[in-house]
């Protein structure tokens, strides 16, 4: 069993993510996509709605996709939230490989990760590249690096189908009153009026 992993803040979901997810799922011949939402992780110093929101919304928007799942690993998890814990815990729940999905510009943080080396042993990774990526050599470059010392294991996926969304940008538009249909599954905007969510970002 192949599984992807597909983390993220998903503040909020948006029909992005979930068209990256099934592409590179597709590409890679993945059996199911797990999502990840983050729970605490160290770079983010707030986010604008909590971990149960963001479970929640993620959980309408793949629902009716028997591809994909969703894990709460990270967002019950107390304290900071790394890659390296995460993993373990997948391993222990699911046996499969494991393919963590990524976007390029990421690949140059991957060696700054806790514990990375013990991270590219429990995982391979699949970094996508939007079109016009200028940054393409320095890119190889970079992998190269990672698999010598690190023995990471790092297929690069080009052609990524372009979409201009951002979870920003929606937050942004919910403040303003704007709408965002078609941007976002109908149901997770249901739930963000419901709940009045981002209306004083």
């Amino acid at each position: 069993m192949k599984y992807g992993i597909m983390g993220g803040t998903f503040n909020p979901i948006h029909l992005g993510h979930l068209m990256i997810a099934e592409y590179l799922s597709e590409q890679m011949n993945i059996d199911k996509v797990i999502f990840l939402p983050t729970g605490n992780p160290p770079h983010k110093d707030h986010l604008k709605a909590d971990a149960f929101h963001r479970f929640n919304m993620t959980y309408l928007a793949i629902k009716d996709n028997p591809k994909f799942i969703i894990s709460d690993i990270e967002t019950i998890r107390t304290g900071f939230s790394y890659t390296v814990d995460t993993l373990n815990e997948l391993k222990s729940l699911y046996r499969g490989d494991f393919y963590f999905f990524l976007g390029s510009d990421t690949v140059f943080l991957l060696k700054l990760w806790k514990n990375f080396d013990q991270v590219a042993k429990n995982c391979k990774f699949v970094a996508s590249i939007r079109p016009g990526y200028e940054k393409i050599d320095e890119l190889k470059n970079e992998i190269a690096y990672l698999k010598k010392n690190y023995g990471a294991e790092i297929y690069l996926l080009k052609d990524l189908p372009q979409y201009e969304i951002s979870s920003t940008d929606i937050r942004k538009r919910i403040k303003e009153g704007k709408s965002i249909k078609y941007l976002v599954p109908d149901n997770v905007i249901k739930y963000i009026e419901d709940e009045g969510l981002y209306e004083n970002y």
